[in-house]
């Protein structure tokens, strides 16, 4: 007992030293599992999981107030996400897919009024910018000064609003929502 040093004496060499032995007898313990792996580099994209959108809307299309359209996929385009949300605190129905260039555009129908629906979709402010026409539908693009905002490009369908959003080109913008348009509604429930 005389030998120990007391302990205002031990300094950061014993500390250094105890964290090592930790680290050592950890990756002596871990690295047998295999469940640790070591990867250096940019990660690397996997394929994207295809959800089944036309089940969901058909499902979804029973039970709302409004009209629910399923537009037909572009080819390459992948639907990866279909749920219900909401807007201006009603229930709406939203789809996703990925681009054949890695874009990503989401779809969100609502019953909501066309200005209803642009503030109620989230808490970012927008501005109409401009309107243009596709398939003979008047769609508004509403803009933000935020950077980290994104466009929403919106078309009244008369008992719905079409409301589209994501990371992808004017192209893939308007050929989705050409889609959208001349899709028919799908049946509702009774």
């Amino acid at each position: 007992m005389a030998d120990e040093k007391p302990r205002i004496l031990q300094g950061g060499r014993d500390m250094v030293l105890s964290i090592g032995l930790v680290v050592i007898v950890t990756l002596a313990v871990v690295i047998p599992t295999g469940l640790c792996s070591w990867n250096p580099g940019a990660p690397e994209q996997g394929p994207v999981q295809e959800v089944d959108a036309e089940t969901f809307a058909a499902m979804e299309a029973r039970v709302m107030a409004f009209p629910v359209r399923l537009p037909d996929s572009p080819d390459g385009w992948i639907t990866n996400s279909a749920r219900r949300s909401s807007v201006d605190a009603t229930p709406a129905v939203v789809i996703g897919w990925v681009t054949a260039d890695g874009g990503f555009l989401q779809l969100t129908q609502t019953g909501e009024t066309l200005d209803d629906a642009v503030r109620g979709i989230d808490e970012d402010p927008r501005q109409l910018d401009r309107t243009i026409n596709i398939a003979g539908e008047e769609v508004q693009i509403h803009t933000s000064e935020e950077s980290d905002v994104r466009d929403l490009w919106v078309v009244d369908l008369g008992e719905s609003r079409a409301l589209l959003s994501g990371a992808g080109t004017e192209e893939e913008f308007t050929t989705l929502l050409e889609a959208v348009i001349t899709a028919e509604p799908l049946p509702a429930g009774e």
